[in-house]
């Protein structure tokens, strides 16, 4: 009886902190202060090439945003966008070129959407 009331105690306690995190952000850029929301607006992101000569590469990045259990919704395109414009302030970059995305679910996740491009910093 005791270890039927232990195993109960245990299952509801993982199943408790399983919602404390849905997920996680990680990137190819050192982390930094965070942004406000007024700025990340402003970083341009797109999955074209950019017209020669309208900008200044700044250099590359990827970002991966990962769900973290079973319970929690897929990450999705406009949460990578959003880890995308944070990384590209963080780098000094105003824009974000040639995107591509790629999606899953991995050997330490139950789902990832990955991203990466071309930091860039628009000519005025």
């Amino acid at each position: 009886m005791k270890s039927k009331s232990l195993f109960v105690l245990i299952l509801v306690s993982v199943m408790t902190l399983s919602g404390c995190a849905s997920y996680r952000v990680s990137s190819n850029v050192s982390s930094s202060e965070p942004v406000a929301e007024s700025a990340k607006a402003n970083v341009l992101i797109t999955e074209d090439t950019l017209p020669a000569g309208t900008f200044t590469l700044v250099g590359p990045l990827e970002v991966s945003v990962k769900k973290l259990t079973l319970f929690h919704k897929d990450p999705t395109r406009e949460q990578a966008d959003d880890a995308l414009r944070e990384k590209a302030l963080g780098m000094g970059a105003d824009a974000v070129m040639d995107v591509r995305y790629s999606s899953g679910i991995g050997f330490t996740t139950w789902g990832y959407m990955d991203a990466e491009g071309k930091a860039v910093k628009l000519k005025e």
